[in-house]
C-alpha cells in the first residue's frame, strides 16, 4: 500500500482521538520578559516557551516569539490577540510594521501577536535547500506524474524530519491553539479577544472549539472552512478564483484606464496559457525563464487579493508584448506547505484520480483552469506522517457570539466558505463586504465599524448585514 493512503487513514483515526478527548488546559506559564523590540520602540517583544508535543510532556521545548502593543488609554479592556494568516505569516512581522486594528482598538486593547510555530522567528522549517527551491510540477497538461510528485513528497518530508525531529509532526493549528492559550496564561488573563485573517481563522475555531470560556469576543476576517474533504476543498477553491478573475474582466471591460480595455480578458488569458502550455511563454527580459501554466495561475493571488487590478493588466500586457519589467523569481518556501498537511488529510488513492479531479478543476474554471492550492493538495497526498488536525465540523458551545467578515469576491477564501462555518458555528453573524479581495476589516467605514463595536461593546451588527464595495486599484 503507498505510504500516502496509510497517512491519511492514521489521520481518521487521530482526529476522532482529539475530539473525544477532553481539551486540557494550557499549564500555567510563567510572566513573559519583555523587552523594547530591536526593531521598533513602540513594541515589546518576548519568547513563550511551550512544549513541541502538548500530549507529550517530554517532547523537548520550543520558544514562540511574541510581540505586544500596549494599550494607551487610561480605559483599557483587556488584551488582543492577533492571529496571522498564510500559512506561514509573521504576526511578529505586522505588529513591527503596524497594529493590524484601528486606532480605536490599539488604544483601548493591548494588541499580542506572535510567529505560529515552525515559522519564522519561532522554530522555522528549513529543510533541504535542493528540494524546497524546486516544487514538482503538478499539472498534468504539461507532463505531471502523480507518482513523480508523491516521490518528491516523500523525499522532502524526510529531510524535514531530519533536521527538526518532532517539531514537523507538530505545526498544526490546535497546536497554535494551544500555544496561544499558554500565551493567555502567561498574560496573566483570563479571556483574551481573537482576530485573524484567513488561514489564522482556522486557529481561532480550535481554540474556541477548546478553550471556550476564555474567549472574550472572537472577528473571524476572511474564514477558512475546515469541514471540507479534498474535493470540495479543491472544486469550491477554484470557484473562488475563477469569480475573481471575472471581477478582474467585468472591471477592465468598464474602466477605460484599464490597459486591456476594449480587449476580451478572457481571450488574453486563455492566449498567454496556451502558449505557457507549449513552452512558449517566457518572463519579459529574462529569454531564458519560462513562465508555466501553473505560474500563470499563481500569479493571481497577490492582484486578486488586494485587489490590484490595473496591476494585473499591465502584468497580462507584458506576457503578451514580450516586454516590461520582469518580475522577480520567488523561491519556493516547500516547508509552509508542511503546516497545510497536519491541518488536512489530503485523499487521492491514483494517479488517474488525481488526474481526475485535475479535469474537474478545468471545467469548474474555463480561464484559470486550477487554484494555486492544488499545488498544496498534492503535496500533502504524499505526507507520510499522520495528521493531527483532520478537517472537521468546528464544535464551539459555550463561547460568545462570533463575528465573521468576508468579501463577496475573495480569492483564496470564497465567499462560501464563510457561508459554511456561519453554519457551523451556530451563534455567528456574517457580514459581508461586496467588493472583492481577501481581508476586509479596513476596507471601508462599515466593515470598520461592525467590526470595532463588537470588539469594544460586545454589540454584533444585523443577521445579514452588507457593507458597501469600495472602488478597486
Amino acid at each position: 500500500m503507498p505510504r500516502f493512503r496509510t497517512a491519511v487513514v492514521a489521520a481518521i483515526a487521530t482526529g476522532a482521538a482529539v475530539l473525544l478527548a477532553p481539551a486540557a488546559a494550557a499549564q500555567p506559564a510563567p510572566g513573559l520578559a519583555w523587552q523594547p523590540c530591536q526593531d521598533s520602540r513602540d513594541v515589546e517583544c518576548a519568547s513563550l516557551t511551550v512544549p513541541v508535543n502538548w500530549s507529550t510532556v517530554d517532547s523537548g521545548t520550543l520558544q514562540v516569539a511574541v510581540a505586544r502593543r500596549k494599550a494607551t488609554s487610561a480605559n483599557r479592556i483587556g488584551t488582543l490577540v492577533y492571529f496571522p494568516g498564510g500559512p506561514g505569516d509573521s504576526g511578529v512581522g505586522r505588529l513591527l510594521r503596524e497594529s493590524p486594528l484601528s486606532p480605536e482598538i490599539t488604544s483601548r486593547f493591548d494588541i499580542v501577536s506572535f510567529d505560529p510555530r515552525g515559522t519564522s522567528r519561532s522554530g522555522a522549517l528549513v529543510c533541504d535547500p535542493a528540494l524546497t527551491g524546486s516544487l514538482p510540477n503538478v499539472d498534468p497538461d504539461t507532463g505531471a506524474r502523480f507518482a513523480d510528485v508523491l516521490a518528491y513528497s516523500e523525499k522532502l518530508w524526510a529531510s524535514c524530519r531530519d533536521k527538526h525531529g518532532a517539531l514537523i509532526d507538530n505545526v498544526d493549528s490546535v497546536s497554535v491553539a494551544r500555544d496561544v492559550d499558554a500565551l493567555r496564561a502567561a498574560l496573566g488573563e483570563h479571556k483574551i479577544s481573537l482576530y485573524g485573517r484567513s488561514y489564522g481563522t482556522l486557529a481561532q475555531q480550535m481554540y474556541a472549539e477548546r478553550f471556550p470560556d476564555r474567549v472574550r469576543a472572537m472577528v473571524l476576517d476572511s474564514v477558512f472552512d475546515h469541514n471540507l474533504g479534498t474535493r470540495a476543498m479543491l472544486e469550491s477553491s477554484t470557484r473562488a478564483g475563477e469569480d475573481a478573475f471575472d471581477q478582474f474582466a467585468a472591471w477592465c471591460r468598464r474602466t477605460p484606464s484599464c490597459v486591456l480595455h476594449g480587449q476580451d480578458v478572457g481571450a488574453v488569458f486563455d492566449r498567454l496559457y496556451e502558449r505557457a502550455g507549449r513552452g512558449e511563454l517566457h518572463e519579459p527580459g529574462e529569454p531564458a525563464r519560462l513562465v508555466t501554466p501553473f505560474d500563470l495561475v499563481a500569479s493571481t493571488r497577490q492582484p486578486f487579493s488586494g485587489p490590484r487590478w490595473a496591476e494585473f493588466a499591465v502584468r497580462l500586457k507584458s506576457l503578451t508584448d514580450g516586454q516590461g519589467t520582469p518580475v522577480p523569481a520567488r523561491p519556493g518556501k516547500a516547508e509552509l506547505v508542511t503546516l497545510f498537511c497536519n491541518d488536512n488529510a489530503i485523499s487521492f488513492r491514483s494517479e488517474e484520480q488525481w488526474r481526475h479531479q485535475w479535469r474537474r478543476l478545468n471545467r469548474i474554471a474555463p480561464h484559470l483552469r486550477t487554484h494555486p492550492v492544488w499545488q498544496f493538495a498534492s503535496l500533502c497526498a504524499g505526507w507520510t506522517g499522520a495528521i493531527p488536525n483532520p478537517q472537521h465540523r468546528p464544535v464551539i458551545t459555550g463561547a460568545p457570539p462570533v463575528l465573521l467578515l468576508n468579501s463577496r469576491h475573495d480569492p483564496a477564501t470564497g465567499h462560501e466558505w464563510a457561508r459554511g462555518v456561519h453554519r457551523d458555528i451556530k451563534r455567528s453573524v456574517l457580514v459581508t463586504y461586496d467588493g472583492s479581495g481577501h481581508g476586509v476589516y479596513e476596507r471601508g467605514a462599515c466593515t470598520t465599524g461592525v467590526t470595532d463595536r463588537y470588539l469594544l461593546d460586545g454589540v454584533l451588527p444585523p443577521a445579514g448585514t452588507h457593507c458597501p464595495a469600495a472602488d478597486p486599484r
